[in-house]
Parts: structure tokens; C-alpha cells; sequence
């Protein structure tokens, strides 16, 4: 897949192994700022947002930046993650079926049938519903706080996972409780950076952005 790196930006908090932080006693804890992140997930209805990645590329000292939009909503598990400049690829994921569009090509694949789509359903769908805080097989994370921001790192567990990242960091919004901000750092020295904008919760999403045909 084009996006595969990317299209994990979803899964950045699914199975956490909290690791005890080591921040100022007046900070927030670890535990404490894992329970306002899962209360915040779990009631979410839905969110949008624009989004700009930032590609860079360690060897060629090079940048490579793309815009697009993404919708989520919670019932019926839906997510349409969508590039539109420079280049256009759209990924939607309804229920137990993925649509992949890039350029004219249209693929629709049933997650049931195919172990590496169920696997990425199935780790959205974990973060975005909180359900991540309780699985302890995929990342390893340390939370801590600086300037008022929440960022979480995490490491790997898994091999499958490691092929994608070395590391990640996720910039929450304190007052939110919202991911703001990825950096995916691949163990060749490239680092992919998305910064969420103008998000959105709870709001009215027509039902054909998620339409798979």
C-alpha cells in the first residue's frame, strides 16, 4: 500500500504498556492523563478535521508535504482518511470493508477476509473508542507533560509494527484531549509529521463520505 506508514496514524495509541513518568509531582499523572483520554474517546460521535504531513527524508535532506481532510464516526466504526494535494488517495474503512482509491484505481477489500486490513480495522477502531488503554500488546508508552501539551512516546512491541516506525510521539490538546499533532520516527532517520487542524467533534457527516463502491 502507498500509505501504509500513514494510514497507522489511527493506531498510534492502541495497546499501551504504561511506563511510570517521571514528571514534576504537580504535573498531572500518567494514570490521570490516560483516563481523561480514554473518557474523551469514548464519548466521542464523531470528528473532522483538515490535516498537512510533512515527509522527511534523513538521506536527501528533503520535504515532501500533503494536505488532506478526515472524517470518523463511531457508530458503525467509519473513517475516511483522504490526501488532496499534491496527489489524490482516499482510504475508507465501513465496517468490515476498506475502500482504497488512488487515482483511478478503486480497490474494496472485506477486512475479514484479509489479515492486514482486519488488523489495521481493528486498531483504529481500538484508539478511536478508547478501547486501546486496556491492550498491552502493541506500544509501550511513557506519557510526560512540557508547556502545557500532553505528549505521549511510544515504542513497538511487535515486529509487524516495527517495520512501519521506531518510535512515535502524539501531541495532545490538554483542554481536549485531542491529538493535535503525530511524529513517526522510521528507523532509517526519516520522520513523518502530521499536524491535525480546525478539528471538529460531534458534528453532522453526510453518510456518502463513507460510502464503499
Amino acid at each position: 500500500m502507498k500509505n501504509k506508514l500513514t494510514l497507522f496514524f489511527l493506531c498510534l495509541l492502541a495497546g499501551l504498556n504504561v511506563v511510570r513518568s517521571q514528571d514534576h509531582p504537580q504535573a498531572p499523572s500518567q494514570e490521570e492523563i490516560i483516563a481523561a483520554i480514554n473518557r474523551s474517546a469514548s464519548m466521542l460521535r464523531s470528528l473532522q478535521c483538515d490535516f498537512v504531513q510533512t515527509k522527511e527524508l534523513s538521506l536527501l535532506q528533503d520535504r515532501m508535504v500533503s494536505r488532506g481532510v478526515m472524517y470518523y464516526r463511531q457508530e458503525g466504526g467509519k473513517l475516511h482518511w483522504e490526501y488532496q494535494t499534491p496527489y489524490h488517495y482516499t482510504f475508507v474503512l465501513n465496517g468490515n470493508r476498506v475502500m482504497v482509491r488512488s487515482g483511478e484505481r478503486t480497490d474494496v477489500i472485506e477486512t475479514s477476509g484479509n489479515r492486514m486490513f482486519r488488523e489495521i480495522a481493528r486498531i483504529m477502531m481500538n484508539s478511536l473508542t478508547g478501547k486501546c488503554l486496556s491492550d498491552t500488546s502493541d506500544f509501550e508508552v511513557r506519557i510526560s507533560t512540557d508547556a502545557g501539551r500532553w505528549i505521549a512516546e511510544l515504542t513497538p512491541r511487535r515486529r509487524e509494527m516495527e517495520q512501519f516506525f521506531s518510535r512515535v510521539r502524539l501531541h495532545f490538546d490538554p483542554d481536549r484531549q485531542l491529538v493535535t499533532r503525530v511524529e513517526m520516527i522510521e528507523k532509517n532517520g526519516d520522520r513523518t509529521v502530521i499536524d491535525l487542524k480546525n478539528l471538529k467533534t460531534d458534528a453532522t457527516i453526510d453518510e456518502n463520505v463513507f460510502a464503499v463502491d
